[in-house]
């Protein structure tokens, strides 16, 4: 950190430069509280209209929701805020995806009871390979379709966390001055 020292003598014995020490840190105190007040408002904005984007892009429940965070530096020369999701495949919504078998994606039939399952998680399944559609898994004790087999699912993009961001980013500047202009 910086430090300003000045001494100035005046013909009548006065000395100014600790008044002026004190207007400089005060003003500098100033400007970084305001620093510190826009990029919380930067946070704040971002995670509230990216969460209300998050629940009005389909069938996404409070994990997905409250899974948008962020985090704020915010040190006398930093203000940094980041925005993070923890659900790690987010990505996927945001900017879509084709996501490919091994061979085959099994997805749980609407009307089963595997749905929110994997395969793996229902165990106790065969495959059946139909002459028409597509393949499926039975479960073995009531021997009832319970998935069915894919090559691959195209995903298109649910989530505008990225536009939100700059947008909101973008209005820094006039937080910056709103805070600063407020005072402290």
């Amino acid at each position: 950190m910086a430090r300003l020292s000045i001494e100035i003598d005046l013909k009548d014995g006065k000395q100014v430069g600790r008044a002026l020490v004190a207007s400089f840190n005060k003003g500098r105190a100033r400007v970084i509280h305001a620093m510190h007040e826009a990029a919380h408002q930067v946070s704040e904005q971002i995670i509230a209209e990216g969460r209300s984007d998050i629940s009005s892009a389909g069938n996404f429940g409070e994990r997905w929701v409250s899974g948008l965070q962020s985090a704020e530096d915010l040190g006398a020369e930093i203000a940094l805020v980041t925005i993070f999701h923890t659900v790690p495949y987010w990505r996927v919504f945001e900017v879509g995806a084709t996501i490919h078998g091994k061979p085959l994606l099994w997805i749980p039939l609407s009307f089963s009871d595997a749905v929110g399952k994997t395969a793996r998680e229902y165990g106790g399944l065969f495959r059946v390979d139909r002459k028409v559609g597509r393949p499926l898994l039975l479960s073995v004790q009531d021997k009832k379709p319970k998935f069915f087999g894919i090559e691959s699912v195209t995903i298109p993009k649910k989530f505008h966390l990225t536009e939100i961001s700059r947008r909101v980013a973008g209005k820094l500047r006039q937080f910056f001055k709103a805070a600063f202009a407020a005072g402290k």
